[in-house]
């Protein structure tokens, strides 16, 4: 409504007829942007569709979530057209688009000069923006499909979600996650679910993440809770302070020594009021960690990389559930991941499903996949982007897959990342303005050529009465063959 409301207000001060039909688009991109920021749940309650929902998903590596909005509002311009034409008919809908939609009437302008830029019907002043919206609805069309693991261009890479299934009457344990990872060593990166285990102080943490380390072969991602480290406080005092808990994933191999486990994230956007009074959000943005892959069995190490080492470094990052519906997640990497692991514990598939969307979302504006793992009952889980956007699971049942990633793998920012939301936001303002501009100097010339027409023909008038003027002011010669004396007429020669 406030969207509606601004677009009313300002709709008689725009002439442009771009501009107009662009205002509705941009307010409805900068509203959303506003809420996105400043609401708790982001972007989870926005009208505008998720990734892989619309024709426009490719859209998102270079606009980002304000890009969708504004197609959204500028589909809404369009529909209450013809929703317009439907109802009030033709004839009375171009007088009305013609007053106030079309052009603006201008003071000094005569009576005919606003009549004539107003009698153009104004179903043709929407062609322009329907054709850009068919024509950007086109790529749609090649679909991108995933990429090939097993290709020369391709790195494959297994993957896998641990979820244990539990049985009745009790909580699943640590041990329950490595006994079920165990089993699924032959894939290289394996994610528990969001706050799989939790640790009541940092010995008891390092302790699991020993026996954790046992576990031979693949790179696992372990979404903990543990109390916030206080000098002043232990554990078990009465005193603790609220939100004194947090969220954090840390990645353990069987190659890493006691103490070199990796704590790569925190989470940094809780959940109201179930998360929000028990819980301290992290300040720190997520880092990128490079996986390196070594040659396969019957690959040579030359052929497989001609990088020093013979590796092929995978870059990864992490996020954690409610963090996906920020649309700024991951704008502080320096450059694009391979692979986001992405933890979740949700209370109910509905749920689920939504922050599924905003995680192959966050994906599709990185240019990356995303590991979805959700630990909830009715949870779903599965891996989305370049191309891939199966739910591999529903509740609880462990699951691996193998993927493709490029290779080698171009670490370049897709644009979106590159400028960030703001500049996108600026670029959609500008593309409405440019519409007032361009019609302004049209009408400014317009107006010039008027002024030198008028001149033209005034001068043209001016000629015939100046030139009578210059023959009453000139002395005429005497008439050599008739001479008038005295009222009469004789022939000179007689």
């Amino acid at each position: 409504m406030f969207a509606i409301s601004v677009d009313v207000l300002l709709a008689g001060r725009v002439r442009a007829p771009w501009a107009r039909m662009t205002l509705f688009p941009t307010i409805w991109a900068l509203v959303w942007s506003v809420a996105s920021h400043t609401f708790p749940l982001g972007r989870l309650l926005s009208w505008s569709p998720a990734s892989s929902s619309h024709p426009y998903t490719w859209m998102l590596g270079y606009t980002g979530p304000a890009g969708i909005d504004w197609i959204v509002g500028a589909w809404a311009v369009l529909g209450s057209e013809l929703a317009g034409r439907w109802l009030m008919g033709r004839e009375s809908l171009d007088d009305l688009s013609s007053q106030s939609l079309i052009h603006h009437p201008d003071p000094d302008a005569t009576y005919s000069e606003t009549a004539e830029t107003s009698t153009a019907p104004a179903s043709r002043k929407f062609l322009p923006l329907g054709a850009f919206l068919f024509a950007f609805s086109l790529p749609s069309i090649f679909a991108e499909l995933p990429r090939r693991p097993y290709d020369s261009s391709s790195t494959p890479l297994m993957v896998g979600c641990v979820l244990p299934t539990p049985t009745v009457g009790k909580h699943l344990s640590l041990d329950d996650y490595i006994s079920t990872s165990a089993t699924m060593t032959e894939a290289k990166v394996l994610l528990w679910p969001e706050t799989a285990v939790m640790f009541n102080s940092p010995e008891e943490r390092e302790l699991a993440f020993e026996k954790i380390r046992k576990v031979p072969g693949p790179l696992i991602g372990v979404p903990f809770e543990e109390y916030v480290p206080d000098s002043d406080d232990t554990p078990d005092s009465p005193n603790r302070r609220t939100g004194s808990k947090r969220n954090g994933l840390a990645l353990i191999s069987s190659s890493q020594k006691p103490g070199d486990e990796i704590v790569q994230y925190y989470k940094r956007n809780l959940v109201p009021i179930a998360e929000s009074f028990s819980m301290t959000p992290s300040v720190d943005p997520p880092t990128i960690y490079n996986l390196n892959l070594t040659h396969p069995k019957g690959i040579t190490a030359p052929s497989w990389s001609p990088l020093p080492d013979h590796i092929r470094p995978i870059p990864i990052t992490t996020s954690i559930c409610f963090d996906f519906a920020s649309p700024t997640a991951f704008s502080d990497l320096p450059s694009r991941p391979a692979l986001i692991l992405a933890p979740a514990r949700t209370w109910d598939t509905a749920v689920s499903l939504a922050m599924w969307e905003q995680a192959k979302t966050r994906a599709a504006e990185s240019g990356s996949m995303v590991l979805w793992c959700d630990g909830g009952a009715g949870g779903v889980s599965g891996i989305g982007g370049q191309g891939i956007g199966e739910i591999m699971q529903v509740g609880a049942g462990s699951w691996k897959r193998y993927v493709g990633v490029q290779w080698p793998f171009d670490e370049r920012k897709t644009v979106y990342a590159a400028v960030g939301e703001s500049e996108v936001l600026a670029f959609l303002v500008l593309l409405m303005g440019s519409g007032s501009v361009g019609s302004e100097l049209l009408t400014r010339a317009n107006n010039g050529n008027r002024i030198l027409v008028s001149l033209g023909q005034a001068i043209m008038a001016a000629i015939p009465a100046v030139s009578s003027m210059l023959r009453r002011n000139r002395k005429e010669p005497p008439n050599l063959i008739d001479i008038e004396d005295e009222g009469e007429r004789r022939p000179l020669l007689n």
